[in-house]
């Protein structure tokens, strides 16, 4: 009995060390990526809170830990990055004006508290929100906002007033989600 537990102790090592070679992947942007923060674009007190809790899986700025250059966990890591990323990119919100739909989205996420993940904030304690956090990005999303104008030679802070055709087209309806 001792032999094949210490056989399965050895296997079990050879695997963990084999998976270390597997590697994961993000898809990067082929855009380079500007160093602003949401806080620089947006409300800065929404900025702030969606910064601290969303920036990690929601935009190219994602502060890798330790333990995800692991694998498995690595794997899970990379895949909730990747999964964030295809959903919503902060990352772009500085060249790009965003809909009113993708705001109520972010609301209705983190009204219903699928978003930060539950997995995610168990590690991130900062990364919870209040309930002050959440009614500010919800008072924040229902507000029409500007879109950032940041040519060549303007302030990151300068904005102008755009609206996004999809926003015409399709209104937003709470509970409705856009692919």
């Amino acid at each position: 009995m001792q032999r094949v537990l210490s056989r399965m102790a050895v296997l079990i090592g050879f695997a963990f060390v084999g998976m270390q070679f597997v590697p994961t992947v993000v898809k990067r942007s082929p855009v380079p990526v500007s160093g602003i923060r949401l806080a620089q674009v947006i409300d800065p007190h929404v900025g702030a809170i969606l910064d601290r809790s969303c920036q990690d899986c929601h935009s190219r700025h994602t502060n890798w830990p330790w333990y995800g250059r692991v694998a498995p966990v690595s794997w899970f890591l990379s895949r909730d990055v990747s999964r964030g990323l295809e959903k919503l990119d902060f990352s772009e919100w500085a060249r790009q004006p965003q809909s009113a739909n993708e705001r109520m989205e972010i609301c209705d996420a983190v009204s219903d508290g699928s978003m930060p993940l539950r997995a995610y904030t168990l590690i991130h304690h900062k990364a919870r929100l209040s309930k002050q956090d959440v009614k500010l990005i919800c008072d924040w999303a229902a507000v029409p906002q500007a879109a950032p104008s940041l040519q060549a030679g303007e302030p990151a802070g300068r904005a102008e007033t755009m609206t996004s055709s999809n926003d015409a087209q399709q209104p937003y309806r709470k509970g409705s989600r856009q692919p």
